[in-house]
């Protein structure tokens, strides 16, 4: 077997750990901005809808090349993988500060396009928010980069104890420069854009001294290949393209969410920091399917491949239902720490509570599995799926819903639900077909 128990555990634990902190840490900070007033968090909300979209865009990047190294690796090509790495690194540090340069032309055009219904108070906290979170997207997308390179190497050891840095920068900041100093959002966004800044430099240093397959300080004088850029970009981006689209279409459905009022998003941003919490378990175990399939396929070991999608699917289920069942359990307490109006906080706690029972049902059959499928580079069929999905469902039922059911702002979360569960259906029904394994790149 390519991969022991002990190896497995080694690289799931980590990830797990790091994905609850991170969660822990999303909630800290709409709990600490809360004190700054409901349009504070609608604010930050509506920006965090924008930043998804980007970090979509970059996580792509990152698995496009976490896939290609893996399959070098499962090929016993070491120098090929850190070839690609390289290859990654600097293509990725290009597009991320034209991300940059993009959003900061447009600033003004992207907020009011997307968002010129919310109220001027909204609008006037989620541009302070912006500022800040278009300045550190080239540390993300750097920090999102090494991960991956350490990843693929089978250490998620190191990612999460520089994520474990960078939570504990973000905490402490946060208390200096909301309660401390009473910057509300502006001190959200300055504190989010420093840890970001140290922790992509911390990790970019272990990576130069790193003495794996994957070095940084081996990447000087290797020379480029087109051809290597184009590999990442052949995985990628139909990945990025999905992503990107996703978010693009749940930026039309918070449009659909503005439109129900400033309480309604405050609710739905206090829900949707809840439901990543809840996800936070299995999109860590996710990350460990493109390493282990990833390297299974490289390979050609696809009866591993399927034994270990089948063991890791199963635990990803356990734990997304605990998650599920907690989040539910106490859906009304959490809502109370955010100080929201009676009103608001009862639609919060409804949101939570539906979220959980659709997130324990189909959540892991409809995310995990086509992370397995991309590993092996079944991508373009990943991508279609969603892409459908996406429209039909998420983006198309919310407006369907908000015209012919007086539900309020959950008519946006049943649409989702549907969404969840016909990707669920399609991609089981694809691995279960082994149409997969016929889509290697290598």
């Amino acid at each position: 077997m390519l991969f022991r128990k002990k190896d497995l555990a080694g690289l799931i634990l980590p990830l797990l750990l790091e994905q609850i902190i991170m969660g822990t840490i999303g909630m800290a900070d709409m709990l600490m901005v809360a004190s700054a007033g409901e349009a504070a968090v609608s604010g930050i909300s509506l920006i965090d809808s924008i930043n998804m979209l980007f970090q979509s865009m970059f996580s792509a990047l990152a698995t496009g090349g976490t896939i290609i190294c893996t399959q070098y690796m499962g090929k016993g090509e070491p120098g090929q993988a850190n070839f690609a790495a390289k290859h990654l690194l600097a293509f990725s540090a290009v597009f991320s500060i034209g991300i940059f340069v993009l959003c900061f032309l447009f600033r003004f055009q992207i907020l009011n396009g997307l968002y010129g219904t919310a109220e001027e108070a909204v609008l006037r906290e989620a541009m302070t928010y912006f500022y800040f979170s278009m300045t550190s997207y080239p540390f993300l997308m750097l920090l999102d980069c090494c991960s991956a390179a350490f990843r693929a190497m089978g250490n998620a050891r190191l990612p999460f104890v520089v994520t474990f840095l960078m939570s504990m920068i973000n905490i402490a900041l946060n208390a200096v420069f909301i309660f401390g100093y009473g910057w509300g959002v502006f001190g959200a966004g300055l504190a989010t854009m420093i840890a970001r800044i140290v922790s992509s430099f911390a990790l970019f240093g272990l990576l130069w001294k790193s003495r794996g397959v994957i070095s940084a300080r081996s990447f000087v004088g290797t020379g480029w290949e087109f051809d290597m850029v184009k590999n990442i970009l052949r995985l990628a981006l139909p990945t990025g393209l999905e992503d990107s689209i996703f978010h693009i279409g749940k930026l039309l459905v918070q449009g659909v969410v503005t439109s129900f009022g400033t309480a309604a998003i405050a609710a739905n941003a206090v829900a949707l920091t809840v439901s990543e919490f809840t996800h936070m378990p299995g999109y860590a175990i996710g990350l460990s399917l493109l390493t282990v399939v990833g390297r299974c396929a490289g390979a050609r070991e696809y009866a591993q491949a399927e034994h270990y999608i089948k063991w890791i699917g199963a635990l990803s289920l356990a734990i997304t239902c605990l998650a599920a069942i907690l989040s539910a359990i106490f859906a009304g307490p959490i809502a109370e720490l955010y100080h929201l109006s009676a009103g608001t906080e009862d639609t919060a706690v409804a949101l939570m509570r539906w979220q959980a029972l659709a997130c324990a049902l189909v959540w892991v059959l409809a995310f995990n599995i086509p992370d397995a499928l991309r590993a092996a580079s079944d991508v373009r069929f990943t991508m279609t799926v969603s892409l459908l999905s996406m429209w039909i469902f998420r983006v198309g039922f919310s407006y369907i819903f908000r015209a012919f059911l007086d539900i309020g702002v959950v008519c946006v979360w049943f649409a989702m639900f549907l969404d969840w569960t016909f990707r669920a259906s399609v991609f089981t029904w694809r691995l279960k077909s082994g149409k997969w394994k016929e889509k290697m790149f290598l």
